[in-house]
């Protein structure tokens, strides 16, 4: 198509090289969207929470008249008094008039479909949601540590992440070693070039190199009660054995949410919700039999 234009005298050569060049300027161009596609979008969605963070702050929601919320004791146990726990816009009832009471020690684990409520008891513990009645009795914010299933990769080095949220402790390197032994990540600092690497830690690490470094921090930490929503959905059975039986080591009290059967094991009772606000607590032994029958 070219050629027979050029040899007609039509067109002189050096257009057919200034079109070639701004074709290659336009698709090198197009080519840094597509192959930044992934962290565009990654970042897209950053400024998107930071931006509805922001208007929460500056506008925040007032509770509607005769709106109720959850009553807050705070003691050394965790405990529910016919709570009943609402979306915060006080539109849907997720939990209806729970009771339970959990002594230091005393391991809860959460199970039922989605949407029937787990995560959304972690946050009323958290003290994230209160929309709702009831009275419920927890230890201070600071002597538990939450765990999402996908953990929050800090901004830092890799000595960051593991003395996250207390970054400014001062821990030797030998304490720390001992530490990604005991999650099986003891090759790590030499993988990544030492505790001060700073690296993009969500891209660098898988999910479940991502979870061990979190029950690393758990570790380092050492809370009284630890808040696990399937923070061991990406471990195979060996490792998740490894670290339930380390917390239960340093009397860690656990409240987890997961699905595998494996993590009874590690609890001393079984809250099963239903998606109709029902819920049923049993010890982990007799839901264990439920199921198999």
């Amino acid at each position: 198509m070219v050629a027979p234009i050029y040899f007609a005298g039509n067109t002189e050569f050096g257009t057919f090289a200034q079109a070639a060049i701004a074709f290659r300027q336009i698709f090198d161009a197009l080519s840094i969207v597509v192959d930044q596609f992934e962290n565009l979008t990654a970042f897209a969605a950053g400024v998107e929470r930071l931006s509805s963070l922001t208007n929460a702050l500056e506008n925040p929601s007032q509770v509607q008249p005769g709106s109720t919320t959850i009553d807050v004791t705070e003691a050394a146990k965790l405990a529910m008094q016919r709570v009943t726990l609402l979306t915060p816009n006080h539109q849907r009832t997720l939990v209806e008039d729970l009771s339970l009471s959990l002594e230091p020690g005393e391991g809860l684990v959460l199970v039922g479909n989605s949407g029937s409520g787990k995560s959304s008891i972690l946050r009323a513990i958290a003290g994230l949601w209160n929309a709702g009645t009831g009275h419920l009795t927890r230890p201070q914010l600071q002597e538990m540590l939450f765990l999402p299933q996908r953990p929050y990769m800090v901004l830092g080095s890799l000595r960051s992440q593991l003395l996250y949220p207390h970054t400014d402790r001062q821990i030797d390197e030998e304490q720390l070693r001992q530490i990604l032994a005991q999650v099986n990540l003891t090759d790590l600092p030499e993988r990544v070039g030492g505790f001060d690497a700073q690296l993009d830690w969500a891209n660098v690490l898988s999910l479940g190199e991502q979870q061990r470094l979190a029950f690393a921090r758990l570790l380092l930490t050492q809370p009284a009660y630890a808040i696990l929503d399937e923070a061991t959905s990406a471990l195979d059975l060996a490792n998740e054995k490894r670290l339930y039986q380390q917390l239960k080591a340093m009397e860690t009290t656990t409240i987890s949410v997961g699905h595998r059967a494996s993590l009874l094991q590690y609890h001393k009772y079984v809250l099963n919700l239903a998606e109709d606000t029902r819920w049923q607590l049993m010890l982990a032994e007799e839901y264990q039999q439920t199921q198999q029958i």
